[in-house]
């Protein structure tokens, strides 16, 4: 009774938190879209509300995010707010239809560069977007942001977007008194909207809705993955995907913006207290009472402070770890990451996420092709230490490359065969790792070593373990251990066992191109 009563004492702090965080986001990006702040509104509402009932992630909130609303702009630009819903019903039954085949796991496919990337372009996209709102009151923008830098320094525990826009309100009431407001709310009881959906348009909405799919699904998953690694649990990608179909065709249908999952709300939900999928629906429930109840003072509220909101917002959304690492990484990780952003920002947003996986797959290829002395290595480390293993311990052995294509089915097999409480990854066949193989090695060392696991990794070759270096991993896998020599390594975790004998060897394969 008492653990019950915690959690659902916990659900409404999450979801009235998530409510609060998602009220100035809501309205922001509706507006930005250029449907205006109801569609925002009633986006984060219904669309909120059926992905939290229905989705595979249990502390998810659901709601508008910068990413889609680039494209829906030029969308409503081009074909009108009509075209704008269809688009993102589309996209919504395309997440309905790969959670059915249950291809849910493609997200931990995509290369690391690649999805810096286009995190990048999306955030100077985002930016510009809000610069015109931003520059017809300047000191509003200026005083939000301030407002917003200020709680985030000294008040985490607040949601910095409410922060700034109280701020900007009061100013702008007390002393400015900009025209520039939200001005009209007809928010009401939405109507069935699918008679405004120009299905003779059809074949030039694919292409914006399939970017749409693509955002809203990467952004949904990453965001259920970083929820999981807080509370130490594993969401249902399928049913996550179904859950965001649902959200966004019921959305589409009451005059609302496509919607996806995203860390800001989410994150906002799990550090105050939700735990069950009731923190979602109660955040729904909270952002009516809050549009109804504080009608007079929400239209009342500033544009420029919204803008200042979407900046800020655009630069957290930047991927500055990776950029930090392009000076000490290979030369092609900066160069994915390059064509990648300048592909999202000028062209499209799907067409800079395939041209930046092609590229990645272009380099692991050359790199595979060039791979010195390779036979001649794994020759040599044929003779590794199959005689040893320990009852407490398993030895994981891995062939080939460690690319981007191969780390998802390292996660997979790992999984499924490791369950002692010492591991050692043989990786005296792994010539060669990329940037995404090294940080998905670094979070897999990191789940394991939550899970009270501990790690070695031996037969670890110079030009993996430079790669490991370069990209500052090897000091960041918590307690794990690298040895060149996989019998080191096998010796090491059989002293710390406290047992020298029943050893054995699974090999498994760590994937390639």
């Amino acid at each position: 009774m008492t653990k019950s009563w915690g959690h659902l004492r916990g659900d409404i702090m999450g979801g009235v938190t998530a409510a609060i965080v998602a009220l100035p986001l809501g309205l922001a990006f509706g507006i930005a879209s250029g449907a205006g702040a109801v569609a925002g509104l009633y986006a984060s509402v219904f669309g909120g509300f059926i992905a939290a009932l229905f989705g595979g992630c249990d502390v998810q909130i659901t709601g508008p995010t910068g990413a889609m609303t680039i494209v829906l702009a030029g969308v409503v630009k081009q074909h009108g707010v009509g075209a704008m819903l269809l688009v993102g019903a589309i996209a919504g039954l395309m997440q309905v239809s790969f959670g059915l085949l249950r291809l849910g796991r493609f997200v931990n496919y995509l290369p690391q560069p690649v999805i810096s990337g286009f995190a990048n372009g999306v955030s100077v996209l985002f930016f510009m977007t809000a610069v015109g709102d931003a520059v017809n009151a300047i000191p509003i923008t200026v005083i939000t942001v301030i407002a917003m830098v200020i709680s985030m320094r000294f008040f985490k525990k607040m949601p910095e977007s409410l922060v700034g826009l109280v701020f900007g309100l009061v100013a702008n009431e007390l002393f400015i008194h900009s025209p520039f407001t939200v001005n009209n709310l007809p928010f009401g009881i939405p109507k069935l909207m699918l008679s405004a959906m120009p299905f003779d348009r059809l074949g030039y909405l694919i292409a914006p809705a399939f970017s749409i799919f693509m955002l809203g699904s990467i952004s949904a998953l990453l965001s259920a993955k970083v929820t999981d690694d807080l509370l130490g649990v594993e969401h249902n990608s399928n049913r996550e995907l179904i859950g965001q179909g649902l959200g966004n065709i019921t959305s589409s249908l009451l005059g609302g913006i496509p919607v996806s999952g995203a860390v800001a709300r989410s994150g906002a939900n799990v550090y105050s207290g939700g735990r069950t999928r009731l923190s979602g629906v109660l955040h729904a429930f909270f952002l009516l009472l809050m549009i109804l109840a504080f009608k007079p003072v929400v239209i009342r509220i500033p544009l420029a402070s919204l803008a200042a909101i979407l900046m800020v917002a655009s630069v957290r959304t930047a991927d500055w770890k990776s950029i930090k690492l392009i000076p000490s990484a290979r030369f092609s990780y900066g160069l994915i990451i390059a064509v990648t952003t300048v592909c999202t920002v000028v062209k499209d947003l799907t067409v800079a996420v395939i041209v930046g996986v092609a590229l990645s797959a272009i380099i692991a290829l050359i790199e595979l092709i060039f791979l010195p002395n390779s036979k001649k290595k794994l020759k040599q480390d044929a003779k590794r230490a199959d005689f040893i293993t320990n009852c407490n311990v398993d030895v994981i052995s891995f062939h080939g490359p460690l690319f981007f294509t191969g780390i998802e089915n390292m996660k997979q097999r790992i999984a499924s065969l490791f369950e002692k409480s010492i591991l050692v990854l043989d990786f005296s066949k792994v010539p060669v790792i990329d940037e995404t193989g090294a940080f998905a090695l670094r979070d897999l060392i990191k789940d394991l070593e939550d899970k009270g696991k501990m790690v070695y990794i031996g037969g670890i070759g110079h030009t993996p373990m430079k790669m490991l270096n370069r990209m500052g991993i090897a000091d960041k896998c918590g307690n794990a251990k690298f040895y060149s020599k996989i019998e080191s390594a096998v010796k090491k975790a059989s002293k710390k066992a406290n047992k020298h004998s029943c050893f054995h060897c699974v090999p498994e394969t760590a994937g390639s191109t």
